[in-house]
């Protein structure tokens, strides 16, 4: 199960606002919603910002924003979802007051969500034992120690509980729900609005300094940049291992451990968004991208294209044409 959404009706979400939120993931949570309805000519996403105690609520840079009282409030119980954004200072972070409204969101089915250490409301109030979740990826390892259980996911959406890890994944996640809720194409539509290329799934693992692109072993680099140099006439598996002197067994156990996929998706992924970028900013006809990004036949390409990017390349095009001449 994902989230208990009824596609295309009407979306309430709040935003539960603790001191020392991050203002630009609260941004990232809001400012979907708005762009969505720009380019639906109607409101359908609607908003709310809540605190504790209502009032000027200050971020972690010091802007001060207006906010509902959470406590008590019949605005609650009209809310589809509610996400937390919460300082980055989890362990400093109050509790007790929260747990109690969260609770009762949650016998309602309302949707329960946090952003960065946000999560760890919904952690301590017992409301993610039974889902896939994560948190600042800074806190990952303390919380499975005290035996929490979090994963490395970008973000996750899932038994009516969406969590990321704050930054850029609050976008990321807020354009999987526009995609479940509306369908992927008004969530391609927001995101090329907002300058966001790609559409990136739950599957998908944040790279932390220990595992980030400048620190793979020599040989990983070496075997990405085989693929990145050859776009246009992909190499076979094979073909890699012999060019880097590695075993192809070698290989997908590098791409296992510090990618977390296939060697296979992840170089369709390179051609992909090789191609996404060469339809928005070329004027190379769809055949001729196909060719530049090394697919044997046009309806392959089509099919690749469309299960990455939610339309077929023409019609991706044509409505991104639309969407800057409107």
């Amino acid at each position: 199960m994902s989230l208990n959404i009824i596609k295309n009706k009407d979306w309430q979400l709040g935003a539960l606002l603790v001191p020392g939120y991050n203002l630009a993931e609260m941004g990232h949570i809001i400012e979907p919603l708005k762009v969505a309805n720009l380019r639906l000519g109607y409101p359908l996403y609607q908003w709310k910002l809540f605190s504790l105690n209502g009032g000027a609520v200050m971020s972690s840079c010091g802007i001060h924003i207006d906010t509902l009282p959470l406590a008590c409030n019949l605005a609650l119980d009209q809310l589809d979802a509610l996400v937390i954004c919460a300082s980055h200072d989890v362990y400093q972070l109050p509790l007790k007051d929260f747990t109690a409204p969260l609770i009762r969101l949650a016998k309602n089915n309302t949707l329960l969500g946090g952003v960065g250490t946000g999560p760890y409301y919904l952690y301590r109030a017992g409301l993610l034992d039974d889902c896939r979740w994560t948190i600042d990826h800074r806190y990952l390892n303390d919380l499975l120690k005290q035996g929490g259980s979090p994963n490395r996911a970008i973000f996750n959406v899932n038994n009516n509980r969406f969590t990321c890890q704050g930054g850029s994944t609050s976008l990321d996640m807020m354009l999987h729900i526009l995609h479940l809720h509306h369908g992927k194409s008004l969530a391609i539509c927001v995101a090329e609005e907002m300058n966001c290329g790609i559409l990136r799934t739950p599957k998908e693992h944040r790279l932390d300094n220990k595992v980030s692109p400048y620190s793979w072993p020599n040989a990983l680099q070496e075997v990405t940049s085989l693929m990145e140099n050859n776009i246009d006439e992909p190499l076979t598996l094979s073909e890699i291992s012999g060019y880097a002197g590695l075993g192809k067994r070698q290989i997908q156990r590098l791409f296992k451990i510090y990618i977390g996929i296939s060697p296979s998706i992840y170089y369709l992924e390179k051609r992909l968004n090789h191609a996404h970028k060469l339809l928005f900013e070329s004027e190379f006809t769809v055949d001729k991208i196909s060719i530049k990004c090394g697919f044997s036949s046009l309806p392959s390409f089509y099919k690749c294209y469309k299960n990455r990017f939610g339309l077929p390349p023409l019609k991706a095009r044509h409505q991104k044409a639309l969407m800057w001449s409107a």
